[in-house]
C-alpha cells in the first residue's frame, strides 16, 4: 500500500521535478559575435561543449571555462573552426587527435592552462594550424612539444614558462616559420648548437625579452637574417658589450637590447660598450633605459648608419657632434635631461625626418635655430615638456622647410608670435592640446598656415571672441577647440570659425555652451561633424546649418528635452545623432519627435544611454521603449456622447412641455 502511494506521488509530481532538474542543468548561452560565425562562451563554467552551439562555427572564445581535459569528441562536431581560444580552461592532458576534426583550424590559444601532457598526434588534424600560443603552460623543453606535425607553423609563442634553451629538436621543419616567442623564461646562455634550427629560418622574428641572459657564444648568429631580434631585458647584470659581442656578423632589421623602465641595470653603457655594434647590420636599434655615461664620438661611433634609433631613457644630457654625418631618419629621445634643444647637435644627423623629445625630465629652452640644419624633418614631437617661457616659434624651428607634423601638446603657457610658424608654411598637422597659449587680441598667429589640415587648439584658453584667431586657415578641415569657452555661453552668427571655409569636423565639447545662434555655421558649408556633448544646450541646433541634411551630431551630456519636429525632418538617412544622456520628454507635448524618432531609429547612436527625462512616471526609460497615446482618452469620449445625450433629452423635454402650455393655454 505505501510503494503504491508513493508511486501516484511520484508520476503526479514528475514534471515538476522534471522542470526543475532542467532548469538547474541548463547552460548558460553563448554570445552570439556573428551569425552562425562566431561565439564567445568565456567565463561560463562549462565542462563541453553547448549543444545549441551551430556546426557552422568557425570563431570560438572558450575562454576561462573548465575542460581538464581534450580528446578528439570534445570540439569534433565544429569541423568548421578557423580559432579556437581556450586560454585558462584548467587543461593537463591533450590525446591523440584532440582537433582531428578541426581540419581548417589556423588558431589555437592555449594559454595559461598546466599542461601535462601533448599526445604527438594531438594537432594532427589541423593541417592549416599557423599560430599556437602556449604562454604560462609549464612547459620546460621544447621536445615537450609534437613540432613535427606542425609544418605549417607560422607563429609560436612559449612566453612565461621554464624553457632554457632555444634549442630546437634537428628533425623538426618548420618551413612557414615567421615568429617564435620565448619571453621571460630562463634562458641564461645561447651556444651555436642553440642556434642550428633559427639561423636556417630567413626573415625571422625572435623575442628573447625577459630572459636573464648572461652570454652569446660569438659566432652563434653569423649566418643569420632575422627580421626582429627582441633581447629587450636581458643581460641587465652584465655590461651590454656581452650582448653584442656574441651576436657578431648578425643580420637584422630590428634589434632590441634597451630594458624595462622597472629592471635597473647594474652597468651604464660606456664609451666602449657599444664597439660590437659594428659587427652587426641593423637598421633600428632600441637601447631605451639602459644608461649612457657621458655619451662620447666613440660610444656613437657605431650608430651612423642605423637608420631608426631609440635612446628613450637614455639618462642623457647632450648628444655628441659626430665625426661624420648619421644617416638616422627616425631619432627618439624621449624622456632624458636636455638643457636645450640645441643640445642634440642636430647637424650630426641631417637626414633625420622625424624626430620625437617628448617628456623631457628638466625644465629646458627651444633655443633659436637649434634644429635648421634638419631641412628633411617632416614630423617633430615636442609633447609633455616644460619650456623656458619665450616666444614660440618663429626662430625656434627656423630652416625646417619640409615640416608637416609638429606636436607641442601638454606644455607649459606658451607665447605665439605673429605669425607664429614664419617659416614653416607648409605645416600640415598642429597639435597644442593642453598648451596655454598666449595670443594677443589683434594678431593671427595661423595666418601663413594655408595648407594647415588638422589644428587641435583643445583646452588651450583661446579667446572665442577674436575674431582673427584662425584667419588664414583656409584649407583646415579639422578644428578641436574642446574646453574653450564663448561669452554668455553662446556662440553667435558672426564667430570665429567663419575664417575656415573648408571646415569638415569640429570638436566643441565641454565648452559650456548654452545657447547657439540661428546660421552660427552658415558659411562652413562642408561641415560633416560636430561634437556639442558634455555642454548646457535646452534646444536642437539644426538651425544653425547651412544643410543639416547629412551631417554627424554629438549632443551627448546636454539637456535638450523638446525637440520641435520642423528641427529634425530635413536631416537624412545618412546622418548619425547622439541624444545620449539628455532629459528627452516624453510627454504629450513631443509627441511629434517621439514619433520621428521611432521612424528614424537607425540615424541615433548610444539608443541604451537615450531615455526619458520627463514625465517622471516614464523617467529612465530608453526612447526606444516608449508607447503613448495622445488626444482625449476613451472615458473621457463616453462621458461627452453621455452628457450630450442627456442635453438633448432635456432639450426635448422642455421643448414639448413648452408647446403644450402653449396648446393648453388657446
Amino acid at each position: 500500500m505505501a510503494f503504491t502511494i508513493c508511486l501516484v506521488f511520484l508520476l503526479l509530481f514528475y514534471p515538476v521535478f522534471s522542470k526543475e532538474s532542467e532548469e538547474e542543468l541548463a547552460e548558460p548561452a553563448c554570445i552570439e559575435v556573428l551569425v552562425n560565425k562566431s561565439y564567445s562562451c568565456e567565463g561560463l563554467g562549462l565542462q563541453k561543449i553547448p549543444d545549441l552551439l551551430p556546426n557552422s562555427t568557425e570563431n570560438l572564445d572558450f575562454s576561462f571555462n573548465s575542460l581538464l581535459a581534450l580528446y578528439s569528441w570534445v570540439f569534433g562536431r565544429l569541423e568548421s573552426l578557423v580559432y579556437l581560444d581556450l586560454s585558462r580552461c584548467g587543461i593537463n592532458w591533450i590525446y591523440n587527435d584532440a582537433f582531428g576534426n578541426n581540419t581548417k583550424l589556423t588558431t589555437v590559444m592555449l594559454t595559461g592552462n598546466p599542461i601535462l601532457y601533448i599526445a604527438d598526434t594531438a594537432f594532427l588534424g589541423p593541417t592549416s594550424l599557423q599560430h599556437l600560443y602556449l604562454q604560462e603552460t609549464n612547459i620546460v623543453d621544447l621536445s615537450f612539444l609534437p613540432l613535427k606535425t606542425l609544418k605549417g607553423l607560422e607563429t609560436l609563442h612559449l612566453g612565461s614558462n621554464y624553457i632554457s634553451s632555444i634549442r630546437f629538436p634537428q628533425d623538426v621543419t618548420l618551413d612557414n616559420l615567421k615568429l617564435v616567442n620565448f619571453a621571460s623564461n630562463l634562458i641564461k646562455t645561447i651556444t651555436v648548437q642553440d642556434s642550428v634550427f633559427l639561423n636556417k629560418i630567413r626573415n625571422l622574428t625572435l623575442i628573447l625579452k625577459g630572459n636573464d641572459i648572461e652570454y652569446i657564444e660569438p659566432n652563434t648568429f653569423n649566418h643569420s637574417d632575422f627580421h626582429h631580434l627582441d633581447l629587450t631585458g636581458c643581460g641587465w647584470s652584465k655590461d651590454i658589450s656581452s650582448l653584442l659581442d656574441g651576436l657578431k656578423d648578425l643580420t637584422t632589421y630590428t634589434l632590441r637590447i634597451g630594458t624595462f623602465a622597472d629592471v635597473p641595470t647594474d652597468f651604464d653603457i660606456e664609451p666602449k660598450s657599444l664597439n660590437g655594434l659594428c659587427n652587426i647590420t641593423v637598421k633600428e636599434l632600441s637601447l631605451q633605459y639602459r644608461h649612457i655615461d657621458e655619451p662620447s664620438q666613440e660610444t656613437f661611433s657605431c650608430l651612423t648608419k642605423i637608420e631608426k634609433l631609440d635612446l628613450t631613457a637614455t639618462n642623457i644630457q647632450s648628444l655628441p657632434q659626430l665625426s661624420q654625418p648619421s644617416v638616422t631618419k627616425e631619432l627618439i629621445l624621449n624622456q632624458n635631461h636636455f638643457r636645450s634643444l640645441c643640445d642634440i647637435n642636430s647637424a650630426s644627423y641631417p637626414m633625420v625626418t622625424h624626430l620625437d623629445i617628448a617628456e623631457n625630465q628638466d625644465t629646458w629652452d627651444l633655443g633659436s635655430k637649434c634644429l635648421e640644419s634638419l631641412s628633411n624633418l617632416k614630423y617633430l614631437d615636442l609633447s609633455h615638456n616644460d619650456f623656458h617661457k619665450a616666444k614660440c616659434c618663429g626662430s625656434q624651428f627656423s630652416g625646417l622647410h619640409s615640416l608637416s607634423h609638429l606636436n607641442l601638446s601638454y606644455g607649459a603657457p606658451l607665447p605665439l608670435d605673429n605669425p607664429a610658424f614664419p617659416e614653416n608654411k607648409q605645416l600640415e598637422v598642429l597639435d597644442f592640446s593642453n598648451v596655454h597659449l598666449l595670443v594677443e587680441d589683434w594678431s593671427s598667429p595661423f595666418s601663413n598656415l594655408a595648407d594647415l589640415r588638422m589644428l587641435n587648439l583643445s583646452y588651450s584658453y583661446m579667446n572665442t571672441s577674436h575674431m582673427k584667431l584662425l584667419e588664414g586657415l583656409t584649407n583646415l578641415v579639422f578644428l578641436d577647440m574642446k574646453g574653450s569657452s564663448f561669452q554668455k555661453g553662446t556662440l553667435n552668427e558672426d564667430n570665429l570659425f567663419s575664417k575656415t571655409p573648408q571646415l569638415a569636423t569640429l570638436i566643441l565639447s565641454k565648452c559650456n555652451l548654452e545657447a547657439i545662434e540661428k546660421q552660427a555655421f552658415q558659411k562652413l558649408k562642408n561641415l560633416k561633424s560636430v561634437d556639442f556633448s558634455h555642454n548646457k544646450l535646452t534646444t536642437f541646433p539644426t538651425n544653425a546649418f547651412e544643410s543639416p541634411s547629412d551631417i554627424s551630431l554629438n549632443l551627448a551630456f546636454n539637456m535638450i528635452s523638446i525637440i520641435p519636429i520642423g528641427l529634425v525632418q530635413n536631416i537624412s538617412t545618412k546622418s548619425t545623432i547622439n541624444l545620449s544622456y539628455n532629459p528627452i520628454d516624453c510627454s504629450c507635448s513631443n509627441i511629434e519627435f517621439l514619433t520621428w524618432y521611432t521612424q528614424h531609429e537607425e540615424i541615433f547612436v548610444e539608443k541604451t544611454n537615450t531615455r526619458c527625462g520627463s514625465p517622471r512616471s516614464l523617467a529612465g526609460t530608453e526612447v526606444t521603449k516608449v508607447t503613448i497615446t495622445c488626444g482625449f482618452p476613451p472615458i473621457y469620449i463616453i462621458i461627452i456622447v453621455v452628457v450630450s445625450l442627456v442635453c438633448i433629452i432635456i432639450i426635448t423635454c422642455l421643448v414639448r412641455y413648452y408647446r403644450r402650455l402653449v396648446y393648453s393655454s388657446i
